[in-house]
This record gives structure tokens, sequence and C-alpha cells, in this order.
């Protein structure tokens, strides 16, 4: 038994092409701006500003998206036809660049105003991985990101052929629905530790969570080539966030843990 996906993942409405995966990535923006603006006020930001955050981390966003696959997918026939670069509606943006492209674009925008990056971060922290959660919604219908072919009984087949997935008609894991599950989860325990943490604990718990999610979920994309050691580009994007947030992480608790009182 399988499941069967015979989705058109870019169907025009008259002469208006419909792209599912940038609506459910949009959806995924809304819900995350929804609910950060709704926080805002427990961590001590205005809406407003909340807001102008937001403008600038999704211009980072894309900028990043766009250049990591750029960067990971060709980067010389892109220089040799530029105005590729910003065709950004012919697919093409990757997750991991993304998120440094947002990291970036909010520390920024707090240096300039002069607000806490920290606090800023893990207001955002959950929100992060719901909004991620679902726009992974579109690319499991579109076929984007696919998984390695599986037997299991919840192997997904892709039927259309407009599919992103090669080889129609074999069943493949569903990666993209294996990190909605796990974006959620994460989402669900960022909000029980909320509040617990040394400020700016919070971001960094969701990214070495996330970059565990990512380097095993990595072992069944059937979308990346293998580069060094067995491992996959994402493999080791996914370690050198995993060790630099954890290095991090260490350094934000140890600095913050109470230090025992002298008995002198």
């Amino acid at each position: 038994m399988t499941i069967e996906i015979n989705w058109d993942p870019m169907p025009t409405f008259g002469p208006v092409p419909i792209n599912w995966y940038g609506i459910t990535y949009l959806l995924g923006f809304i819900a995350g701006w929804a609910l950060v603006r709704r926080w805002a006020s427990r961590f001590g930001f205005l809406k407003e500003q909340v807001e102008e955050a937001l403008v600038w981390i999704a211009l980072g966003t894309v900028v990043g998206a766009r250049l990591y696959f750029i960067i990971q997918n060709d980067a010389a026939a892109y220089l040799a036809e530029p105005w590729r670069i910003v065709a950004i509606w012919e697919g093409g943006l990757a997750y991991f660049g993304g998120l440094f492209g947002a990291i970036i674009a909010a520390f920024l925008y707090t240096r300039i105003r002069g607000l806490p990056f920290a606090k800023l971060a893990d207001l955002f922290a959950p929100a992060i991985p719901v909004g991620s959660a679902i726009g992974r919604i579109g690319c499991g219908l579109a076929g984007m990101d696919y998984g390695t072919p599986t037997s299991l009984p919840w192997g997904i087949v892709y039927t259309n052929a407009a599919s992103y997935a090669p080889a129609l008609d074999v069943a493949r894991h569903p990666t993209q629905f294996y990190e909605l599950a796990g974006d959620l989860l994460i989402a669900f325990g960022l909000l029980r530790l909320r509040g617990r943490l040394p400020e700016g604990a919070l971001f960094l718990m969701y990214l070495i969570v996330f970059a565990v999610l990512r380097f095993g979920l990595f072992f069944l994309r059937g979308d990346v080539p293998v580069v060094a050691f067995g491992l996959k580009n994402g493999h080791w994007t996914a370690l050198a966030i995993f060790v630099t947030a954890l290095i991090m992480f260490a350094v934000v608790v140890l600095r913050q843990r109470p230090r025992p009182i002298s008995s002198v």
C-alpha cells in the first residue's frame, strides 16, 4: 500500500500560473508573523518593531535562500546568465540559505534600532518551525525535496507528469512530511521551554535540534548528491550549524548560571 499524489505544482488560473510552493511558504510566513506579533509584548517589543523586523527578515530570507541555492547548483551557469539570479519564480530556494539570510537581516536590524538581538531571536524561535511546517506542505505536494525509494507502506508515489520528483510511479520516503512532523514537535518543545532558559538560549536550542533533524533527513533525501565521505551538502551544513550553536548555547548557559557564594 502506498499513497498516490497527483498534484500539479504550478497550474494556471486563466493566463496566471499558480505556484503552490510559493503560496504555502507565504502562508507559513503569515502564520509566523501572526504568532510573533501576538507574543511581542511578553518579550518587551512593540508590535510595530516586530513588523518592521519581519520586513527585514523576509528580504534576508529570500536573498539568502536564493544565493545558497545558486552556490550549490551550478553557480557558473547563473553567472553566465545573471538575469536568472533574480528569477525566483522559476523555483530554486534553499532553506539553509534562507535561515542564514534571516539571521543576518535580524541582526542588522537590531543593531540599527538598538534592540537586543538575543531576545528577538527567542521571540521568533517557536514561530520559525511552525512557518516551515506549513511551507513543507507545498514541497510534499509538488514533489520537491523528494525522498529515496522505499517499500514502506506510507511511501509516496507521484503520478503527475509536472511533479518535480523523477521516475514517476516510484514509491519514495515522504521526507517533506517527515520534516513537517519534526518541525511541529520542535515548535511544541520550544514553547514548553520558553521562559526557562537564559536569554538567547531558546533560539540556539532551535538551531541545535533542527540541525539534528535535517542531518537525519538528508540520508533519506533523493534530490541531493553525496559530496564527501558519504555525506551531502545538507549534512555538512547541518553539522556546522549544530557545532556552532552547541558551543554558543554552552557559553550562554554558563555565563548566566548563578555562581556559588564563597564561604569565606
